[in-house]
């Protein structure tokens, strides 16, 4: 991906939470792995219009099984993704995500 790019998805991509709309599929854009506060995380930018990204933080338990190789592939696109929001877990709360290719 171009610099320019990356500069314009760091800066123009808010942080939203899915739990709004489920079954939308959102392209995945960009994804990385950050250290936050919390520990490792993987950060992925998605697009909501063909104008506007967002950032979303993936879940530890989903982060957790996402390897280098994995970010590297849907980064160089040579593996696209589509992220849905399902819903949420009535036990835990947690949300339920689904990961699909285009």
């Amino acid at each position: 991906m171009e610099l320019h790019r990356k500069f314009q998805i760091a800066t123009s991509c808010p942080s939203v939470s899915l739990g709004s709309e489920s079954d939308r599929a959102y392209p995945i854009v960009h994804a990385e792995r950050i250290t936050t506060r919390y520990g490792q995380s993987v950060l992925v930018a998605i697009m909501d219009s063909p104008s506007s990204t967002m950032k979303i933080f993936l879940p530890r338990r989903y982060g957790d099984v996402v390897s280098d190789e994995d970010l590297e592939a849907i980064n160089s696109q040579r593996v696209a993704l589509l992220l849905m929001y399902k819903r949420t877990c009535p036990r835990s709360n947690s949300y339920i995500l689904e990961f699909k290719r285009q």
